[in-house]
């Protein structure tokens, strides 16, 4: 990548950031609101959403032009996906459905140069300034050093391997997320204004995130409210990530609930 990762500086100098994660809406303009709200970094959805790498490249010019930190969750661990997403310029990765020290330890492959992993080389791509920023030798150790590789722990597997997922060198930490994790379970994870998490979820979740947290690692969960947001920080966790569409929905309701005095 062309430039510091500004999420790993404001991390690293103790700051909790905080980002919306779209799932609902693929807009460069969205994106840029965000920024200019005073958003730290964005997530672009490529499973859920489906987003692809060459959509994601706008979307990524527009985080990065109001200062915030693109980051993209991965549909699986293909190194080719992978590849297209990292040239595009996406500083950090997010992939599902992490369960063991193997997936972690392709992914991370995935994502570094060698000798520690794979990732092919592109000196001219849009990560490494199209070859005028950098030397492609220090666009590879630039990249090497700033990319975020987190996995997404979304199964009750995932956090009984967890203690040897955080040991894979490159691994740089959890984004805890109890939905699928309900579901594997048979318990209820519902909608509407907020998810409510069954108390044998939310065990799981606490536990994940105290190994995360233990072991230096950075823990991303999501929080249904500024409030609920600021609980987390006080936790420790560095990285809220709430869902844009959410976000939008509960100002809509508050507002049409103030207008008829609800």
């Amino acid at each position: 990548m062309s430039r510091p990762n500004l999420l790993r500086q404001k991390i690293a100098a103790g700051r909790t950031c905080i980002g919306p994660i779209f799932q609902e809406f693929w807009s460069p303009e969205l994106f840029e609101f965000c920024g200019l709200a005073g958003f730290d970094y964005v997530v672009v959805d490529g499973e859920h959403a489906a987003v692809d790498p060459q959509t994601a490249r706008g979307l990524v010019r527009a985080a990065q032009g109001v200062g915030m930190t693109a980051l993209a969750r991965v549909p699986r661990a293909e190194p080719t996906i992978i590849l297209q997403y990292l040239d595009a310029g996406v500083e950090g990765l997010i992939l599902p459905h992490c369960n063991t020290a193997a997936d972690a330890e392709a992914f991370v492959s995935a994502c570094k140069y060698p000798p520690r992993g794979i990732r092919g080389a592109a000196s001219t791509s849009r990560a490494a300034g199209y070859g005028f920023t950098q030397t492609s030798r220090e666009h590879v150790e630039q990249a090497d050093r700033e990319v975020l590789c987190l996995g997404l722990i979304e199964e009750p597997r995932g956090v009984e391997n967890l203690p040897e997922i955080l040991r894979v060198d490159g691994f740089d930490g959890c984004f805890i997320g109890p939905g699928d994790m309900a579901l594997l379970m048979g318990r209820e994870y519902f909608g509407g204004r907020g998810p409510t998490v069954h108390p044998e979820v939310q065990k799981l979740v606490d536990q994940a995130t105290e190994l995360t947290l233990a072991a230096g690692k950075l823990v991303m969960l999501g929080a249904n409210s500024g409030a609920e947001a600021r609980a987390l920080a006080q936790r420790g966790v560095q990285l809220i990530i709430p869902g844009f569409g959410a976000l939008v929905r509960r100002a809509l309701d508050d507002y049409l609930a103030a207008f008829r005095g609800q």
